[in-house]
């Protein structure tokens, strides 16, 4: 069912997704071109503004989905970052440089330099900067390897655009949680290396796009070249999801009311996580099976006529007090009916035989 669900989830979510991959691709190749200066100020940083609604729980499959679809189909150097391991700005530029040269950063403990570092971090003397600069060496270095045919990171797409290029795409998944002071820093840094380094920034956005304008002042704003993408509402999502799933016939086992009602009831008034909605159906799967003994029926036809062979006294007598059973006596012959009501053997050989056969 898990993978059912990430099946669907893909396809609510392919449409903005191929959006995505899309403007990259776009972002990446006019800067390749004679028409960077003429789309976008050589300063510029192209942004996305990912607006995925506040049903947090389930950006991470989104986001991990989008990662998967960038390095297969535009460039192998993404990275995504999410604010409680940003704190700082010289944490989030480690774990950026981290998970783009897939090394270990070493930061410098020491309080003095520390404090340096942020006072000087809005000039070209500051350690981060030469970081930053570590970063373009290590770009250079391995675009370099890849047009030459030789051993490196793989950079070439199926679609085989050929571009020389490919962006360096770092995704801030939870973008409001980020520090303010540590997103405009980081910005400013950036924008200073956009002519060495083809970033990009995807903006994971729960709430409203004026995240942006009120995190960022409008000297760092400026900076970036946004492009805003809508996805469907969670709410549009869970119809989709009960639709195309609960409610058909591929997902023989129904919920009912009660339950229908407080799994809905957690995902309008707690956390709008279709996700979790999923997780809160699974688990009233795993507590019938669990509590009801005939649920070893719910199989395979060859594996549910063993397991019948197994029933003992007890399990006959529960399917006995069946309704639906009951209304399959009724229809039968007196003598049909004897044998089903008393013999275990006839009910184990003739009546399973003929529900699973029909099932």
């Amino acid at each position: 069912m898990g993978f059912v669900c990430k099946v669907l989830q893909d396809e609510l979510y392919r449409k903005i997704l191929d959006s995505l991959l899309d403007f990259t691709r776009k972002c990446s190749s006019t800067r390749q071109h004679s028409d960077w200066t003429s789309q976008m100020r050589a300063s510029e940083i192209p942004t996305a503004a990912l607006v995925l609604g506040v049903n947090v729980p389930d950006h991470d499959m989104t986001f991990q989905s989008l990662s998967e679809l960038l390095q297969q189909s535009v460039s192998p150097f993404v990275a995504s970052v999410q604010a409680k391991e940003c704190g700082a700005l010289k944490q989030l530029m480690k774990r950026v440089l981290e998970r783009l040269m897939d090394t270990v950063v070493t930061v410098e403990d020491d309080d003095e330099e520390e404090e340096e570092a942020k006072q000087t971090s809005t000039q070209h003397h500051g350690r981060v900067h030469c970081s930053l600069g570590a970063l373009c060496d290590w770009y250079s270095c391995q675009t370099k390897k890849s047009s030459n045919g030789t051993p490196g990171k793989k950079r070439s797409s199926p679609g085989g655009d050929g571009q020389q290029q490919p962006p360096v795409v770092i995704i801030f998944k939870d973008l409001e949680a980020f520090s303010p002071k540590v997103l405009q820093d980081f910005i400013l840094i950036c924008s200073r290396y956009i002519e060495r380094l083809p970033l990009m920034f995807i903006f994971g956005i729960a709430t409203s796009p004026s995240t942006i304008q009120h995190m960022l002042p409008h000297s760092v704003s400026s900076l970036l070249c946004i492009e805003l993408f809508q996805s469907l509402t969670c709410t549009q999502h869970l119809a989709t999801v009960i639709d195309k799933l609960i409610l058909t016939h591929h997902f023989p086992f129904k919920l009912n009311a009660k339950v229908m009602q407080v799994l809905i009831s957690i995902f309008l008034y707690h956390d709008f996580s279709v996700r979790n909605f999923i997780k809160g159906v699974q688990l009233a799967l795993l507590e019938h099976f669990h509590s009801q003994p005939l649920s070893v029926l719910c199989c395979e036809k060859q594996e549910a006529l063993r397991n019948a062979t197994q029933l003992g006294c007890k399990d006959l007598e529960r399917i006995r007090t069946l309704p639906s059973f009951k209304r399959y006596v009724e229809k039968q012959e007196s003598q049909e009916q004897e044998s089903l009501l008393r013999d275990d053997a006839h009910l184990k050989v003739d009546w399973f035989i003929l529900i699973i056969t029909y099932r």
